[in-house]
């Protein structure tokens, strides 16, 4: 997975990721719950990393900002970049949400949630937009306009048909029982796609196990390689609909690619934390003191050996974006 001059050939997805979505997941691995204004040459700096022009980087900090998602400040002619107290407040639970990505639901209380509407063909719009709204929510037609969930998303699909204006529908949770209870609910959700997916990614994926156990990657081409296998793994997110484990086919591939995904994220940590830290210590040798990195156990860590942080306690200065 190196070419001849050392450098990670990272796969063709990952290397033109959008400059906005990387440097978010910077802030957020790395700038954990830090109020303290960057300066923008340093987020330059560290996009760099990642072949992306300065001309992109500034303008993804813009577009940030604009977004809300960055606080710009001025001191003199230099400009910095923070990230706002609204987003570092819920940083604790968006990490662990992330994190917790691809375990076993081993809990289900075995009820749905079932929507049935009726739509006229003279409002087939509405039809497919609904349609729409309810695959966005990993919902599976069970039968025409019957479709279901075995997740609790009532309100987020009362609020759809809300939206949407759609008054002859009705939303509840339920047992399937009959012969629906026994469907092949992995056909249903269409898994077998899914799967391959998981198998593919793993196979692209395993064999830098051994290089990152044994130190083979580091400074730049940890911090890539880090970010591009977090990045890569929760893209799943978009399209497994996270059924609980009685309800998946026999060896579902996701565990061994949470697996090999989690071993390079915490194998690398510390490595592409003291880079991000060499990279910010070109603009501020104080602010490079604050870097930290998470654990997929819930836990923060200081490159350089400071005390750790449990992801779980809120701190005072909130959480990164």
């Amino acid at each position: 997975m190196t070419s001849p001059s050392g450098r990670l050939n990272l796969p063709r997805s990952t290397t033109g990721r959008e400059p906005q979505y990387i440097l978010i997941t910077l802030l957020g691995d790395y700038w954990y719950g830090r109020p303290e204004p960057l300066p923008s040459a340093a987020l330059v700096g560290l996009l760099a990393e990642f072949s992306i022009s300065e001309g992109n980087a500034r303008q993804a900090m813009r577009r940030l900002t604009n977004r809300d998602l960055l606080d710009q400040h001025k001191v003199g002619r230099t400009t910095f970049y923070s990230v706002p107290e609204r987003i570092r407040e819920h940083r604790p639970q968006r990490i662990r949400r992330a994190l917790d990505f691809g375990r076993p639901l081993d809990d289900w209380d075995g009820l749905w949630t079932v929507v049935a509407f009726s739509i006229p063909e003279r409002m087939r719009t509405k039809r497919q937009l609904l349609r729409s709204r309810l695959k966005s929510l990993h919902m599976a037609c069970l039968h025409g306009a019957i479709w279901v969930s075995p997740h609790d998303v009532v309100a987020r699909v009362e609020h759809a048909l809300q939206e949407l204006d759609i008054e002859d529908a009705t939303v509840m949770r339920s047992s399937i029982e009959g012969p629906d209870g026994a469907k092949d609910w992995g056909a249903l959700f269409r898994l077998d796609e899914l799967g391959e997916a998981y198998r593919g990614w793993a196979r692209e994926w395993k064999p830098l196990l051994a290089t990152v156990s044994k130190g083979g990657l580091v400074g730049r081409d940890a911090l890539v390689t880090r970010t591009t296998v977090l990045s890569e793994w929760l893209s799943f997110r978009v399209t497994d609909p996270n059924l609980p484990s009685e309800l998946l086919p026999d060896a579902w591939p996701r565990v061994e690619a949470r697996e090999i995904a989690l071993a390079i994220y915490d194998g690398l940590g510390e490595r592409a934390a003291r880079h991000f830290c060499s990279v910010l210590r070109r603009y501020d040798r104080n602010l490079a003191d604050l870097v930290v990195y998470h654990t997929s156990s819930g836990v923060n860590r200081n490159p350089f050996g400071a005390a750790p942080m449990d992801l779980h306690e809120h701190s005072g200065d909130g959480v990164g974006t």
